[in-house]
């Protein structure tokens, strides 16, 4: 037996998905979730999904009812509403702290394009058979009976149509799922993205999981039947007891179960090794030694370290001993014959199929007592078929199958058991997303939609433009303040050389932060030539609005970029720079306003905390700015006397030069907004101690994503007279980091951790 400590080695890994709704509110039977989903979706999502299968149906020209569908067209607005859909979900989600709500959503989009496809079918054969009707009423015999076998085809290839058009449409909703899942990382994290292959699951659009020509299509030939020479329980019990043995503690073991039978095993581990199978890499790791002989001959020709080729070696070693058991046990159960079949017959089956199905096909080659049915089957169905079918093919395959060496048999066994893995998590992935979206109920009700939305349990997903967030309340608001030195010497050198400052600040400094406010969902409180004060708002039941913080702190490293360029001309005119220091304040509540005469004037605590914020203490920066400091802003706590305490207006003195200053309040707002990732980084170039990163990514409104490092400090208390520390105090500080070496750092050490 192999001990676990060997299987460590080999490093494999479990699959597992969940798809859970039990902190949801259920619906108005108690029993399902009511779920409303856009009507503009489901009308576009109807009408696409029709044409698709009049396209995938082949209809000739008399059938077809848009003739001049431009499908790039109507692929591109089918995924943009599905993005805005899928976006909507996700911000709910957020704005709930509910990630399920988000599960919810994309379970109820697959229950409704599954059955969507369905309904269009049937839609499209009802159209087929108007048009049919009306050419019987203008006695078109000979075009009417051309149609009738025309439909009749369809209907026959009903599945087939219905795979493609489900594999298609899928296709597209996958693409909008990549993109939405930069929003679902950046408010969850990456373990809140569910994996793709459950949307692609080919058995979530063939109706059945089971059709041979399907599995052979997808997978590989598969039974469900007893009498199948390969049947899937069968092979499921045996795999699984082969690897809960592996991993059963020795102790555990009767030594006779240990060396004579793996059909046996404890319930505990089933549930963990079946997350093993279902991970399709695992099959190479167990048991490709195939792969990791090749691997070992280029390590050897290289020359490679020795320990990493004597590891390669033990791997190659503990592979082989498990796929010679498992091809023992497999042998035993009378199966291989039927796994090399499998792959074998893949040539000639098709001569034979229809009229027998895969699976009879395969019995012939390998079950000897079904031959003699199979023949007398074949000669039944040479008057209808009108051709005969010769049993030469079937002969040969069967001596193929019988040449077969020993080691191309290991070799189709691993091959065989890989596409039997893809196929039982797919499988596992259908049932749990058919048990998932029978709990909902997408509901196109008056009745039920009213009386579930009165009673706060339906869950509606909707478009952007449905959601009239600027008549809704302020429920939130953050403050940007930037506080502009400078500005005056510039003006007076300007006016000396008679040149027009206001253009110049308009031009280069104003109009350019004015641009991209939008992109933040930004509005403008104030500006003058020594002060930027800009505001973002949130709104009641309004989620894809609520990354006010996050925006506002991509709005000012963006205000820096452009003070940055806008220096860079004064440089070339020889003008004096311009100066910012930068504050964030928020505040969990509406601001106050009130008119003077036509103009609105706001009054909120979060433009006091902005305020002091940006602002820069002129002996903090005399001190410092003969240093070169790696960062742009900070904070410290001078040791006061009861004598120069009076001289102080605050406890904290502050440094701000070209920095972003974010409240703590902020940065815990910030926290519920997007995921954060906690860094302790040690980057000795830019100071000994490590430092303390927040890091995460936020969408702006056009939907692109930027990513924000905050660094986290202590407030120390130094000695007034030269700044020495005496102690750290409890207190904390945030900056937004405008580094280039943390920057680059932090996405190291994120692309690293994934």
């Amino acid at each position: 037996m192999v001990s676990p400590a060997e299987l460590n080695q080999l490093q494999i890994e479990s699959y597992s998905v969940e798809l859970p709704f039990d902190r949801l509110n259920l619906g108005v039977d108690n029993v399902r979730y009511d779920v409303f989903i856009s009507a503009e979706f489901r009308k576009v999502s109807e009408q696409y999904i029709f044409e698709l299968i009049m396209k995938y149906a082949e209809v000739s020209e008399s059938l077809i009812l848009n003739p001049d569908v431009n499908w790039f067209k109507e692929t591109s607005e089918f995924q943009r509403l599905c993005t805005e859909i899928l976006t909507d979900s996700v911000n709910k989600a957020k704005a709930q702290q509910e990630i399920q709500i988000d599960f919810l959503a994309q379970t109820a989009m697959v229950k409704f394009l599954t059955e969507e496809i369905q309904q269009q079918y049937e839609e499209a054969i009802q159209h087929c058979k108007n048009v049919i009707r009306r050419q019987e009423i203008s006695h078109l015999m000979e075009a009417t009976l051309k149609l009738r076998e025309e439909v009749a085809s369809i209907i026959q290839r009903k599945n087939q149509i219905l795979r493609k058009v489900g594999a298609e449409l899928f296709e597209y909703f996958i693409e909008v799922q990549q993109e939405v899942n930069n929003l679902r990382a950046a408010n969850f994290g990456e373990n809140a993205i569910l994996p793709e292959e459950l949307f692609s699951n080919p058995i979530l659009h063939a109706g059945t999981g089971s059709d041979g020509f399907f599995m052979m299509e997808k997978y590989v030939l598969l039974g469900h039947r007893l009498e199948d020479p390969v049947n899937y329980n069968a092979l499921i019990n045996l795999l699984t007891g082969f690897l809960s043995q592996l991993d059963t503690p020795p102790e555990l073991l009767a030594d006779d179960e240990a060396q004579t039978s793996f059909k046996t095993y404890k319930t505990p581990y089933q549930v963990k090794v079946d997350g093993w199978i279902r991970q399709v890499d695992n099959i190479d790791k167990l048991f490709n030694y195939f792969q990791t002989q090749e691997t070992l001959k280029e390590l050897k020709k290289r020359y490679a370290d020795p320990q990493k080729i004597q590891i390669e070696k033990d791997t190659f070693l503990l592979q082989k001993k498990l796929l010679n058991q498992f091809f023992g046990l497999i042998s035993k159960e009378n199966m291989m014959g039927g796994v090399v079949a499998a792959y074998v017959m893949n040539p000639m089956f098709h001569k034979y199929c229809p009229p027998l199905s895969p699976q009879e096909c395969l019995q012939y080659l390998v079950v000897p007592k079904a031959r003699k049915n199979t023949i007398r089957k074949l000669k039944r169905f040479n008057k209808y078929f009108g051709k005969s079918f010769p049993l030469y093919s079937l002969k040969n395959t069967i001596r193929r199958i019988w040449w077969t060496s020993r080691v191309s048999r290991k070799k189709l066994l691993i091959r065989f058991l890989r596409d039997f893995s893809a196929y039982h998590r797919d499988m596992k992935n259908f049932l749990l997303i058919k048990e998932a979206s029978d709990c909902i109920n997408v509901t196109t009700d008056e009745k039920i939609i009213n009386l579930s939305r009165g009673n706060h349990s339906l869950y509606e997903f909707i478009l952007s433009h449905e959601d009239l967030f600027d008549k809704k309340p302020i429920t939130h608001h953050v403050v940007i303040k930037a506080d502009v030195r400078g500005s005056t010497a510039i003006v007076d050198q300007m006016k000396s050389k008679n040149l027009n400052p206001a253009s110049n600040f308009s031009l280069n400094l104003f109009d350019p932060i004015g641009k991209i406010l939008s992109q933040y969902g930004a509005l403008k409180v104030f500006i003058e030539g020594d002060a930027i004060i800009l505001s973002i708002f949130e709104y009641q039941d309004s989620p894809g609005r609520g990354y006010s913080v996050a925006r506002a702190c991509g709005l000012a490293l963006n205000i820096l970029m452009i003070v940055r360029a806008y220096n860079q001309r004064n440089r070339k005119s020889r003008l004096p720079r311009l100066e910012l220091g930068i504050g964030i304040g928020y505040a969990g509540s509406p601001p106050t306003f009130f008119y003077d005469e036509d103009n609105q004037i706001m009054i909120s605590p979060a433009i006091n905390d902005a305020d002091r914020l940006s602002r820069c203490d002129k002996s903090l920066r005399e001190q410092l700015s003969r240093q070169r400091l790696p960062f742009n802003v900070y904070e410290i706590q001078p040791k006061l006397d009861p004598d120069t305490m009076v001289l102080f207006n605050s406890k904290v003195l502050r440094y701000n030069v070209k920095g972003i200053a974010l409240s703590p309040g902020g940065f815990r707002k910030l926290s519920r907004e997007i995921h954060l990732e906690k860094l302790e980084c040690l980057i000795p170039e830019i100071q000994p101690e490590p430092l303390t990163l927040y890091t995460g990514k936020f969408p702006t409104v056009a939907g692109n994503y930027q990513r924000l490092v905050i660094r986290e400090a202590l407030i120390p208390e130094v000695a007034l007279k030269d700044l020495s520390m005496i102690r750290q105090t409890e207190n904390a500080y945030y900056e937004v980091s405008t580094n280039q070496s943390v920057y680059t750092r932090v996405k190291e050490q994120v692309k690293a951790d994934k």
